[in-house]
């Protein structure tokens, strides 16, 4: 049932995007509003509580519905699985961009490719040459396909099905809300939900990584994950563009110093995994500046990795039936 649920998801997705505007984020946004306004009172204890009510409350009004839907019938509870994967899925939220910027590019219009990824990503793009908005949005495409697609699709397969997926993308939204800038958030649960993320995260980025590798140039692949995945703070962004930059044969970093950790955040990445270190520690990757031609490179790379979990999930699906 999981791999139908994931396969008509996806299809419905493609053919009718969720809009930003749509009722879900905006619940979405009230939720986490809710939350940090009424229970984030700058204690450790408050800051949990906030985090706890936006997303592991969710995440678990979806298993109890999923659970209702099974004991009535196993297409209700089918049917509930495709609308929680629609909804937490996101393709489309981010590939348009992709599409814009790759087709502005191609006809040499580099100002309006800069205006189109300040409009995604909010980043100053005024002094950036075609080769530097190439690598932005290879960059920031890599990590949305990790964050809307695969590690869904990773968090879907554990036994808590539906909940799994609403847990990572509340968990993603909530971390990228409360560390804005200009956010409320007190510091605690800032940091408080930038890591429950990461933890989130570790294994479906690694895992995500691997497929690149598979999917790519495997040695190349799993030498830059070895060698480079240290040039971002973060060890979860650092492995898996360090293994799509060695898939495909070019040289990313663009994105490294700007996401920079606070101070305690660098500390507790290090913790839970000795390999993370600060960046400008480690020497420039090797691989092809990245041109507007590596696009579609990038692209069938990302589609590549979907297919591979898909055919995987088929043949457990298929394991299990014969079981």
């Amino acid at each position: 049932m999981a791999f139908f649920s994931v396969l008509l998801a996806l299809l419905l997705e493609q053919i009718k995007p969720l809009g930003r505007l749509s009722v879900v984020y905006g619940a979405r946004k009230s939720l986490a509003d809710f939350a940090a306004r009424n229970f984030d009172a700058g204690e450790r204890r408050h800051g949990l509580a906030a985090w706890f009510i936006a997303v592991l409350l969710p995440a678990l009004v979806s298993l109890l519905i999923y659970w209702a839907a099974l004991r009535v019938n196993i297409l209700l509870a089918f049917a509930w699985n495709v609308v929680v994967l629609y909804f937490t899925l996101g393709f489309r939220q981010f590939s348009h961009y992709f599409t814009d910027i790759s087709d502005a590019l191609s006809h040499g219009d580099v100002a309006g490719a800069r205006a189109i990824l300040k409009q995604w990503k909010a980043l100053d793009t005024v002094e950036m040459s075609a080769d530097d908005v190439t690598q932005q949005t290879i960059e920031h495409a890599l990590v949305a396909a990790q964050r809307y697609v695969l590690g869904v699709f990773f968090w879907f397969l554990l036994p808590l099905g539906p909940a799994g997926a609403v847990l990572y993308r509340m968990a993603e939204y909530t971390a990228g809300k409360w560390n804005a800038t200009g956010s409320d958030a007190s510091p605690w649960l800032r940091d408080f939900a930038d890591q429950a993320f990461h933890v989130l995260d570790w294994l479906p980025a690694r895992l995500t990584a691997a497929s690149y590798a598979v999917v790519g140039n495997f040695e190349e692949a799993v030498d830059r994950w070895r060698n480079y995945a240290r040039l971002w703070p973060d060890s979860n962004t650092g492995a898996m563009l360090a293994s799509a930059a060695g898939a495909v044969g070019i040289r990313l970093g663009a994105t490294a110093l700007s996401s920079m950790p606070e101070p305690g955040e660098q500390a507790w990445a290090s913790a839970i995994d000795p390999e993370v270190q600060p960046p400008g520690q480690q020497a420039q990757m090797p691989g092809d500046i990245p041109t507007p031609a590596h696009l579609r490179s990038v692209v069938g790379l990302v589609w590549r990795s979907v297919l591979l979990w898909m055919l995987l999930l088929a043949v457990v699906t298929i394991t299990m039936w014969v079981s």
